[in-house]
């Protein structure tokens, strides 16, 4: 059951929940469980096992690449893969996010909504199909914001990171994230996008964005190609892709793989969840429990709990779309080193988004060819940037070819 320690206020952030919550600061947690029982008001995570396990199979890295459209024979081919610089079927670099254990959508402030602010991963190598992992998740920080305009008051924020190593150690690579924590009912009241309309398409835009994804998405992939470091230069604009309009079976398609968080339950399992946590779900429209994930899929319910326009795409699909992006262009040889992003708007139901990226730099760092590279998200047809960030590519030499 969710509990509430003393002075902690349900649905609010408060002084007391941030010292509730910062009691776990640097605990490793490597429970399963805790992604649905975390925020049950305990001060302190039971004993937990030294790390957690994760593994992605072939068939999962499959479904999930199909949730967001990402064909890339290397995550769904074996044949294909096996002739690959990997020699197997890989998971795609934003996936290593499902390794986490726990983070700010289900730790501390209970009863408060969470938004993405930040994303960070660093890989050494890609996780392979099928491949056992170890993976450990902290708490970093917290703290509150006194005057969020967003919030309409008080906000917090949560930092964590995941590390995942294989079972002998090596290290693969490392995942942190920023979270918004906010009142649900002191949001709504803020305002902040009342002045926002949802946008109807007529057929001649909708050719348009299908034109896009048949000029964009579907041609520029450099696939077995070896994209060089020598060919690049500082400058160069990589082609973008196009995703969208965003609607409600895409999000399903893309949350579907994994569920959110271990949320993602119906029938005997909604019940057993609701009977530990009977004041975590939402009231659906027929009355019924429903999981807070459940909001974003809906105009109607982000009109009701949170004063928003409309559902709008949560983050998890922009990284997946972004290391989309970055691959087509680089190739089977190349690897993401590193990606920054920081997320500034919301793509809102029935808003398209286009992906892009512009290489910044080149650099030999301990023998590897890295190139830097700035990211953006821009909407589509608000035309309104939604993300910016960083991002590292390793590509290899001719040289060495």
């Amino acid at each position: 059951m969710m509990a509430l320690e003393e002075g902690e206020v349900w649905g609010e952030v408060t002084d007391r929940s941030l010292e509730v919550l910062l009691e776990r600061k640097g605990v490793p947690r490597t429970s399963r469980g805790s992604m649905m029982s975390i925020a049950d008001g305990k001060k302190k995570p039971k004993k937990q096992p030294e790390s957690a396990f994760f593994a992605m199979s072939a068939e999962t890295v499959a479904r999930f690449c199909r949730g967001f459209a990402d064909m890339n024979p290397l995550y769904h081919n074996p044949g294909y893969a096996a002739q690959s610089p990997w020699g197997r079927i890989i998971a795609p670099p934003a996936a290593l996010c499902y390794a986490e254990t726990t983070n700010g959508a289900s730790d501390g402030f209970p009863g408060c909504h969470t938004i993405w602010r930040g994303v960070e991963y660093d890989w050494k190598r890609p996780m392979f199909a099928d491949e056992v992992v170890k993976c450990v998740t902290c708490l970093k920080d917290a703290n509150i914001i006194r005057d969020s305009k967003f919030a309409g008051g008080m906000a917090a924020v949560q930092d964590y990171e995941t590390r995942i190593t294989t079972m002998e150690d090596e290290y693969i690579g490392a995942y942190r994230t920023s979270w918004h924590r906010f009142s649900r009912s002191k949001a709504k009241e803020s305002g902040k996008y009342a002045d926002i309309e949802r946008h109807t398409w007529t057929d001649e835009e909708l050719d348009a964005v299908w034109a896009e994804y048949h000029e964009q998405n579907m041609t520029n992939i450099q696939g077995s190609e070896p994209l060089y470091f020598e060919d690049v230069e500082v400058g160069t604009q990589v082609p973008y892709i196009i995703k969208g309009p965003v609607t409600l079976t895409s999000k399903i398609a893309f949350e579907m793989a994994f569920g959110a968080m271990g949320w993602f339950v119906g029938h005997e399992l909604a019940l057993k969840l609701w009977e530990r946590s009977p004041r975590l779900p939402i009231r659906n429209e027929e009355n019924v429990p429903e999981p807070p994930v459940a909001i974003h899929w809906t105009n109607e319910r982000c009109e009701t709990y949170l004063g928003m326009p409309g559902a709008y795409e949560a983050g998890h699909e922009r990284l997946n779309w972004l290391t989309q992006m970055a691959n087509n262009w680089i190739g089977d040889h190349g690897i993401i080193r590193s990606m920054n992003v920081q997320f500034r708007g919301f793509h809102w139901q029935g808003d398209a988004c286009r992906l892009h990226a512009e290489v910044t730099g080149k650099r030999v760092v301990d023998g590897e060819n890295i190139v830097d590279l700035k990211i953006w998200t821009q909407s589509h047809p608000r035309d309104q940037r939604t993300t910016d960030g960083q991002m590292t590519v390793q590509l290899p030499s001719k040289a060495e070819a």
